[in-house]
């Protein structure tokens, strides 16, 4: 999976710093795609649901690498639109703290915290508090469909982020599952992030 990923992300980061093609969209839709098939085989398996297909199975089993690879594509996509999209004469600063990217101060912080505690010498340091910090990734769908809407509407001139349906159906199977077992800690998390994202709109579009 990495020697599919690293060469194709050092091509990304340069169609990005070129200004070539639509890397930024292509990373984040790969990103939440790899995002997707990393939280949601889990589910299913808990849920009872397709227990026994083979390629679930393997998802799994595999579900720290994808997600590895996901935080991985999911960075780069930040990177790759700042190279894309920023405008060079006017302060970086500025631009991070448009309403389309504030998110991005909770995103990355997340996202970089886990890929750097995805090891396991972080498991055994972290011992029992390890599920807890990664437990954090379900604080990302609400960010991230704020995001991606708010940006792809500034950015690309679209009207919707296609990466939003993968994420709205993570979100109602985690649901789901809340219902089925009652197990809250995840649709907390969830509620978290949208409650923020609620707080975000108001600020940035009053009434």
């Amino acid at each position: 999976m990495w020697i599919i990923s690293i060469p194709t992300l050092l091509v990304l980061l340069a169609l990005g710093i070129f200004q070539v093609g639509e890397p930024a969209g292509f990373s984040a839709i790969t990103g939440t795609v790899l995002l997707t098939f990393t939280l949601l085989p889990s589910m299913f398996m808990r849920l009872g649901f397709f227990k026994e297909n083979p390629y679930l199975r393997w998802l799994v089993k595999f579900r720290k690498d994808l997600g590895i690879v996901s935080g991985t594509w999911l960075l780069s996509h930040g990177l790759i639109s700042a190279l894309f999209f920023f405008k060079r004469d006017e302060s970086i600063l500025d631009q991070l703290l448009e309403p389309p990217l504030q998110p991005v101060w909770i995103m990355i912080p997340i996202m970089a915290l886990l890929l750097l505690t995805s090891n396991k010498f972080s498991e055994r340091k972290l011992g029992r508090q390890w599920k807890n910090v990664h437990s954090l990734v379900w604080l990302l769908p609400g960010f991230m469909i704020y995001h991606g809407n708010l940006a792809i509407a500034n950015f690309e001139k679209e009207d919707f982020a296609p990466a939003v349906i993968i994420l709205l159906v993570v979100v109602l199977v985690a649901i789901y599952e809340f219902i089925k077992t009652r197990s809250y800690k995840r649709v907390l998390l969830i509620l978290t992030g949208f409650i923020s994202t609620m707080v975000l709109w108001s600020i940035n579009f009053p009434a």
